[in-house]
């Protein structure tokens, strides 16, 4: 089972320094960025793609469908994937460094760590059932924050503790998920 983890295409809040949205689309360069991701994963033996349910990761993975010949309808939409939840910060300017981002519990309102590692687990354990279900790779289309906890659960970490050093991947940036053993 092979599983790929794409951030999304830079959307309009990323491109203006502002705290995304569920409804924050992508931008120009982020339509590109998706396209130039799904053209690179064509010789990834891609048959299944999922994605959260914000609209900047829903447009990433339909232009990663069609550069794969993946019809649309075939994208799975796992909620659970969104992006953290910020709070006050939500739709307002970045003033903040990004490692803020990551590591705040629930100052400002602030999804906590808890439960966004309870719902990134159940996240993952959906998309390992869906994978094990296919016989090729599957990509999952979500977002910086999120994307970062889900990988670290995905390596057995259960507690913010025990994570990593925070990183970010770049817009449309892909990378193999490094499964425990279970």
């Amino acid at each position: 089972m092979k599983i790929l983890f794409v951030r999304h295409g830079k959307s309009l809040a990323n491109a203006s320094s502002t705290v995304g949205t569920p409804t924050t689309p992508l931008a120009e360069e982020g339509l590109e960025q998706a396209r130039k991701t799904g053209q690179d994963l064509r010789g990834e033996n891609v048959s299944t793609i999922v994605c959260s349910s914000f609209i900047r990761a829903q447009q990433t993975a339909e232009l990663i469908a069609a550069e794969l010949g993946i019809p649309v309808y075939q994208i799975i939409v796992v909620d659970e994937l969104g992006e953290r939840r910020m709070g006050e910060l939500e739709g307002k300017p970045k003033r903040h460094e990004n490692a803020f981002f990551f590591e705040n519990d629930t100052e400002l309102g602030f999804e906590s760590q808890k439960d966004l590692i309870a719902r990134l687990s159940t996240a993952l354990d959906k998309i390992k059932t869906i994978a094990q279900a296919t016989s090729g790779t599957t990509v999952v289309v979500g977002h910086a924050t999120s994307g970062f906890y889900f990988q670290e659960i995905a390596k057995g970490h259960t507690q913010f503790s025990e994570f990593d050093p925070v990183y970010q991947m770049n817009n449309a940036e892909f990378l193999e998920v490094q499964l425990t053993k279970s």
